[in-house]
């Protein structure tokens, strides 16, 4: 399942500037919105020089991905400045898009150092995957296998129920890892974290009210993404990714969340808000 994920990342050119991406789970009921972020900072990563290191990646999710069709990705070189690069990224399909996403790469540079500090929390040892629990409580979806799959290593720091009804604060920890060996590919752990930036940020949202995305009365979806890179990272190493709720109003919730290695240092920031209405 690993070697699927890194295929699905590793687009193929088509034209200059332009690449093809298949789907992760063909059988899903839509294209998981992290699949497609790291698809475009792939295809944008190929087309920037060497030097260049991705540092942002803002995307806007315009339509549900269809999983039956691949995915194209236009790439517009914005701008190579003497330090930074930036790039836009169209995602298509059907003659439509479905991801519009902007990236800026930088030079290596140095400066002053400042970061939050990594919150208390089990190592993922002591912690059952999700994989785990989904087998043991018989809710495998073998469909759209997020989480659950044989891919990824994704463990709660505070596991419980989506069904049960009860609002709890809005606040998640989750270790997370590849379940297996990645090489070095430049840009690629990079591209994985972006795969990773996606789960769990509009469930930390629902929490607050006691609410799932399973329930069929409100309708919830990704509705723009933002992610900035501080530090370099393995994704075959783990990582924890501390989530908070900042705000629920207006049929949408915007949560904020931030990669940390074990050894407590941030190497990844990232928000998203999405759309939390009632039908």
């Amino acid at each position: 399942m690993l070697d699927q994920l890194l295929s699905v990342i590793r687009l193929q050119t088509s034209a200059p500037d332009c690449f093809v991406g298949g789907n992760m789970h063909p059988q899903g009921f839509r294209v998981y919105g992290g699949q497609v972020l790291a698809q475009a900072a792939s295809a944008a990563l190929a087309t920037v020089e060497d030097d260049r290191i991705l540092h942002s990646q803002h995307a806007y999710f315009l339509r549900p991905g269809d999983v039956s069709c691949d995915i194209e990705y236009q790439v517009e070189r914005a701008r190579d400045g003497g330090s930074f690069s930036s790039r836009r990224v169209v995602a298509m399909q059907r003659g439509k898009p479905i991801l519009v996403s902007s990236l800026s790469f930088q030079v290596a540079s140095r400066g002053d150092d400042y970061q939050s500090q990594i919150p208390p929390v089990p190592p993922p040892e002591e912690l059952t995957s999700d994989r785990q629990r989904a087998l043991q409580c018989g809710t495998m979806n073998e469909d759209f296998m997020i989480t659950t799959g044989e891919d990824l290593d994704v463990r709660l720091c505070e596991p419980f129920d989506w069904t049960d009804g009860k609002g709890r604060p809005p606040l998640l920890h989750v270790w997370v890892k590849t379940n297996g060996g990645v090489p070095d590919g430049r840009g690629l752990h990079q591209a994985l974290l972006a795969y990773f930036s996606d789960i769990y940020l509009i469930d930390v949202c629902l929490m607050a009210h006691g609410r799932s995305y399973l329930d069929p009365n409100i309708q919830v979806a990704s509705l723009d993404h933002a992610l900035w890179f501080h530090q370099p990272f393995r994704a075959d190493e783990w990582l924890l990714l501390s989530m908070e709720a900042e705000c629920v109003a207006g049929g949408r919730g915007l949560a904020r969340g931030r990669f940390y290695t074990r050894e407590g240092l941030l190497v990844a920031t990232t928000m998203q808000e999405g759309v939390m209405r009632f039908r």
